[in-house]
C-alpha cells in the first residue's frame, strides 16, 4: 500500500457549501452512500465534516447549514500525512470518509474508509499466511525489540503489528501478525517470559476451527 495520503486521494464528489439545506444534504448522503460529507466555504477553505446522525436531529429540514455550523466536526488530515495517521483519525471519528486538506486548509479531496479497508486487505501483511496473537503489556514494559526477539527465537518473524492503548489500565494491546500458522510454541515462549497473551488467532496443529477464529478476530478489530 502506498503510505502517503495523497496516493489514496479521491475527488469525485463536490464538497458541501454552508448555504445548502439540511434536506438536500440528507438526500445527497443517501445517494452517495456516505454518512459524512465535507463542508467548505466559498474559497474552498475546509470548515468541517457533517454527520448524518447530527443532521437527523435538526427539527426543520429546510434550514440551511449555516444555522447549524456547531454540528461540524473538525476531523481532517493533511495531504502530506501517512496512512497510519489516516486510519487513526478514521477510527477516532468512526468516519465513512476522511476529508484531506493542504497546508493552507484548502479542501483537496477525501479518503474513502471502505476503499481504504480494501487496500489494506490487499497488503502483503494481511495476505501472507500466518497467525495473530495479542499481548497485554504495561506501558512502561513495552519493548518491541524484545517482543521480536522472542518470536524470532522460535524461527518466526513479525510481519505486522498494531498498537492500541488501554488508558484506564495503563497498558498496551499489541496485536502481532506472525508468519506461522501454528503459534503454540510462540505463545508458550511469551508465557515463559511472563507476557500476558490475551488472544490467539491461528491454525493450531490441534485445532481445526480456523475459520471461526478468523471471524472472531475480525469482530475483535471491529471491521
Amino acid at each position: 500500500m502506498y503510505m502517503k495520503v495523497e496516493k489514496h486521494l479521491l475527488n469525485d464528489l463536490k464538497p458541501l457549501n454552508q448555504s445548502e439545506k439540511v434536506v438536500d444534504i440528507l438526500d445527497a448522503m443517501e445517494e452517495l452512500k456516505f454518512s459524512h460529507l465535507p463542508v467548505v466555504d466559498d474559497e474552498r477553505l475546509y470548515l468541517g465534516v457533517i454527520c448524518e446522525d447530527d443532521l437527523l436531529e435538526v427539527s426543520n429540514e429546510d434550514d440551511i447549514l449555516t444555522k447549524h455550523l456547531r454540528l461540524l466536526k473538525a476531523y481532517r488530515i493533511s495531504v502530506e500525512a501517512d496512512m497510519f495517521e489516516a486510519i487513526r483519525v478514521i477510527g477516532e471519528g468512526n468516519l465513512s470518509l476522511l476529508p484531506v486538506v493542504d497546508a493552507e486548509n484548502h479542501y483537496r479531496g477525501y479518503i474513502s474508509t471502505a476503499e481504504l479497508l480494501q487496500d489494506v486487505g490487499r497488503e502483503l501483511t494481511f495476505k501472507e499466511p500466518g497467525g495473530v496473537l495479542v499481548l497485554s503489556i504495561p506501558v512502561r514494559d513495552y519493548q518491541l525489540t524484545q517482543i521480536a526477539q522472542i518470536v524470532e527465537s522460535e524461527d518466526a518473524k513479525v510481519i505486522g503489528f498494531h498498537l492500541s492503548e488501554d488508558t484506564e489500565q495503563e497498558k498496551l494491546l499489541v496485536a502481532l501478525k506472525i508468519n506461522q500458522t501454528d503459534l503454540d510454541r510462540i505463545v508458550k515462549s511469551f508465557q515463559r517470559y511472563n507476557y500476558n497473551v490475551v488472544e490467539v488467532f491461528h491454525q493450531s496443529l490441534f485445532d481445526d476451527s480456523l475459520e471461526d477464529r478468523y471471524q472472531s478476530f475480525m469482530k475483535y478489530l471491529n471491521i
